[in-house]
């Protein structure tokens, strides 16, 4: 299938942006090339792209050493077969324009693609969000540390602009855990 088809006589170059909720450090781009049953022979999947990243929607880099977009099968059973490293680039937009494609000059395609990136912020906290009737005697918190997190501040209260403010500090710890006594 093709999720995005640009149209046949539209403005050149063509081109696609992702837009995410905020900067993330990208990590990489799985993609799943156009893939519709005739692509064998109409060749619209991307080839060759350009692609650029960008923190403000203004300002682009392009992003060094993409490689070619490999060619669909046109089965049901097809998964990625292209990737695209970020290597840790800070990203809220990222443009894939085409260059050239497996056949067809005038129309591109793609099925899908989808972005990665390794957290830098602590995450899945435990006991989770909302969580009623604990123990506090007993409480013990953990959560995943992020990617370049030394250290974690624990802010606890039940007054919620406090902790929202940041003032206040129960511990700072470099473990993914804290017991509440």
């Amino acid at each position: 299938t093709t999720m995005w088809l640009s149209a046949a006589d539209g403005m050149q170059p063509t081109w696609i942006a992702y837009e995410f909720d905020r900067v993330y450090e990208l990590h990489e781009m799985w993609v799943w090339n156009s893939n519709r049953v005739v692509e064998s022979w109409a060749g619209i999947g991307l080839k060759d792209v350009l692609i650029e990243y960008s923190t403000d929607g203004s300002a682009w880099t392009s992003l060094a050493g993409v490689p070619e977009f490999t060619r669909a099968p046109g089965l049901d059973n097809y998964v990625h077969n292209t990737i695209v490293r970020f290597d840790g680039v800070p990203a809220k937009f990222v443009r894939i324009t085409a260059g050239a494609n497996w056949g067809n000059p005038s129309q591109y395609g793609l099925s899908e693609v989808r972005f990665f990136h390794v957290p830098t912020r602590a995450r899945e906290p435990s006991p989770g969000s909302g969580a009623r009737c604990l123990n506090v005697n007993d409480l013990v918190l953990s959560w995943r540390s992020g990617r370049e997190a030394g250290r974690h501040r624990v802010y606890l209260s039940s007054d919620r602009d406090a902790v929202e403010h940041e003032t206040a500090l129960a511990a700072e710890t470099r473990e993914a855990g804290f017991k509440v006594d």
